[in-house]
């Protein structure tokens, strides 16, 4: 239900009786009138010791980071379980000396469209590389990963055609086919009766299903043996979203679909430099006449500075040592199972996760934050995840796991959970 100035109007906002969807459909003639009132909630939560987030790190994501605590106006010492450096890659020495080499050679930025002179030799093989790595014919580099989704649904989609997402699906594809004027529609979490069913209904030739290959505030993976013989029962074409799946699965490092051996049947497969890669950016990958075409009509692309050149260098060593030396996914995978099998020997919920993406199941929005709350009061930082990116009931804490992390940090991470949660039991 949307909230108005009267649900609001002299009364004083306390953050415990609202969530951020209360102000998200602000009804006022007043188009900066929402701010007011969720300023006040805000301000509230601060003085409350709720308002975790924003908060400015003062070192790189490793598995240890100093954090400027808002609560307590002091710098302090975190274990960190909340950065995608899954396998430490931002650190590598070899990636590092390959990015300030770099530097010298191009500067700080591409500074310019990668249509005009952004686009550098270094994204040019970075391209060469992803191709090679996904198994398709034509890569496209943007400069980054939401900017990817953005520019390849609103390229590709046009009004009238349909959209069919998996109600999970990040928000960076439904704000794409949004943007695009393309009918949405869901179909119910990697179900594919669900989607045969949404799929007869949709009578359209032009029909995009939209996936991803490890969801990512649940870590379970996409149903891509159910799903994709339903695509081509209906002719559907298929994008794969492998942010957090890149490098992680797959015999190459390609990704769920590679894992379940059907990157073939994947029309466009998406993925990020933010996560595996340690860096930033995103890519999309293709036949050749397709990508060709997005590159000169997806507006994110076009309309933005291109990827700076040293990033792209720095992925491309990344690539080079993830081919020479699979230990870190080796390490990755031994320090996940290891996390499921003690979080679930905790008695937390992690859902269905299968991946180093691990969501603990928290409850409603008040739960969340006094968890949230208390864990970083304990020195634990982790992903806090409520509405917009959950419905504000099915609120979690998510941990990202990387190949760095110790089994001492581990057990202290489950320790220090264990013991909140039981704080927090009815």
């Amino acid at each position: 239900m949307a909230s108005n100035k009267k649900t609001f109007k002299g009364k004083r906002i306390d953050c415990n009786d609202y969530s951020m969807s209360d102000f998200a459909d602000f009804r006022s003639n007043d188009l900066f009138e929402a701010a007011e009132y969720f300023w006040e909630y805000v301000d509230d939560a601060v003085k409350k010791k709720y308002m975790v987030y924003a908060q400015p790190m003062m070192s790189g994501p490793r598995t240890e980071l100093e954090v400027y605590d808002r609560n307590t106006q002091s710098v302090r010492k975190f274990l960190n379980f909340c950065s995608y450096n899954y396998l430490g890659y931002s650190f590598h020495p070899d990636v590092i000396k390959a990015v300030k080499e770099a530097l010298d050679e191009f500067g700080t930025g591409a500074v310019s469209a990668p249509l005009l002179s952004g686009y550098s030799e270094p994204i040019s093989r970075l391209e060469e590389e992803i191709s090679r790595l996904k198994s398709k014919e034509l890569s496209v580099v943007f400069p980054t990963g939401y900017s990817t989704n953005i520019g390849i649904l609103s390229g590709i989609l046009k009004p009238g055609d349909v959209a069919v997402l998996d109600v999970l699906s990040h928000a960076s594809i439904y704000d794409g086919v949004r943007m695009a004027g393309a009918d949405i529609k869901v179909f119910a979490h990697n179900n594919p009766s669900h989607l045969d069913r949404v799929l007869k209904k949709t009578n359209k030739k032009r029909v995009l299903v939209c996936v991803e290959g490890v969801y990512s505030m649940d870590g379970d993976l996409a149903n891509l043996q159910g799903i994709v013989p339903i695509c081509k029962k209906y002719g559907a074409k298929l994008l794969v979203d492998e942010a957090h799946a890149t490098l992680v699965f797959g015999e190459k490092g390609g990704g769920v679909a590679e894992h379940f051996g059907v990157e073939d049947e994947v029309d466009i497969s998406i993925g990020t430099f933010s996560k595996s890669f340690g860096a930033i950016g995103g890519f999309a990958s293709g036949n050749k006449k397709l990508m060709t075409y997005l590159r000169m009509y997806s507006r994110s692309y076009v309309f933005s500075c291109a990827m700076a050149p040293h990033t792209a260098v720095g992925i491309l060593k990344v690539l080079e040592v993830f081919k020479k030396d699979p230990s870190e996914r080796e390490k990755l995978w031994r320090n996940t199972r290891y996390m499921h099998k003690k979080l679930e020997e905790a008695g937390l919920d992690i859902g269905n996760t299968k991946s180093q993406v691990i969501p603990v199941m928290t409850g409603s929005d008040l739960r969340l934050r006094e968890i949230s709350k208390r864990i970083q009061q304990r020195g634990l930082y982790t992903g806090v995840v409520t509405y917009p990116a959950v419905s504000k009931n099915k609120t979690r804490l998510r941990l990202s796991v990387s190949s760095k992390h110790t089994k001492k940090q581990m057990d202290q991470c489950v320790e220090t959970l264990k013991q909140v949660f039981d704080e927090m039991k009815d």
